[in-house]
């Protein structure tokens, strides 16, 4: 019973530790979908809009969770549906600084008003298997990975699908740095844009600082001249017979 886990056992399910942010919600967790939550909104235009949600349980508490792109396309197609299980890491918990508690009177996770919700992303969530314990994963099956799972191929990478969480690639080739130098015009236009090697690029640096050091040195000399005619023109009389 819930008493004799919670109290008496002292052994907090997932979702109640995420939601009391006693642990991050990043952590990889299986949660099952209880709800698909369909609101609709009237808009300016009089045309109705429908925000779609998943309500995602650990078998004792709930929370609702918001989707991308990806995810909604899914969920339309009846590929994710209630009863469907979820694998995901590095979700965000938003809508509360200090965290909530899940019996708490002001808390409804099917309800619209709902403050506290689980953004998920498609790169970080997987289907799991029908028969997978819900919960949080165990890090010994991760812990390698970082606590999250493996993307399998650049190919299962998905655009606008948030992080990739972790991805086992082979460096092919490694090509050498190149600078992006932009020779602009006296109205400061870009008029032509050249790639430069490590080499050029500090033979270009060097060339630089020889101008700059070339130009303080003119202002330099341009200033002691200046101050040297200030002074022999305003230097008291004897100050000049004791310097000639």
């Amino acid at each position: 019973t819930r008493y004799e886990k919670e109290l008496k056992g002292a052994r907090l399910p997932a979702v109640r530790k995420i939601l009391n942010k006693d642990i991050s919600a990043t952590r990889m967790t299986i949660l099952c979908v209880s709800q698909v939550l369909r609101f609709r909104s009237k808009q300016k235009d009089g045309k109705t809009h429908t925000e779609v949600r998943l309500e995602l349980t650990d078998g004792w508490y709930s929370l609702q969770a918001v989707v991308d792109g990806f995810l909604l396309g899914l969920i339309e197609q009846r590929q994710i549906k209630v009863g469907s299980k979820l694998m995901v890491c590095n979700a965000q918990l938003v809508g509360s600084d200090d965290g909530v508690d899940p019996l708490d009177d002001c808390y409804d996770s099917s309800k619209r008003n709902c403050q506290v919700l689980l953004k998920i992303n498609s790169n970080n969530t997987r289907p799991a298997r029908w028969d997978a314990k819900l919960g949080f994963v165990s890090p010994k099956y991760n812990h390698h990975l970082g606590g999250t799972f493996l993307v399998k191929s650049l190919r299962d990478v998905i655009p606008d699908g948030g992080a990739i969480p972790a991805i086992d690639l082979v460096v092919c080739r490694k090509y050498p740095k190149l600078y992006l130098e932009h020779i602009s015009d006296s109205n400061h236009n870009i008029v032509e844009t050249l790639h430069l090697t490590e080499a050029e690029e500090a033979e270009r640096l060097s060339e630089h600082e020889a101008r700059h050091q070339l130009t303080s040195e003119k202002y330099a000399e341009e200033a002691r001249t200046y101050c040297a005619k200030e002074l022999d023109e305003d230097a008291p009389e004897e100050w000049k017979k004791m310097v000639a």
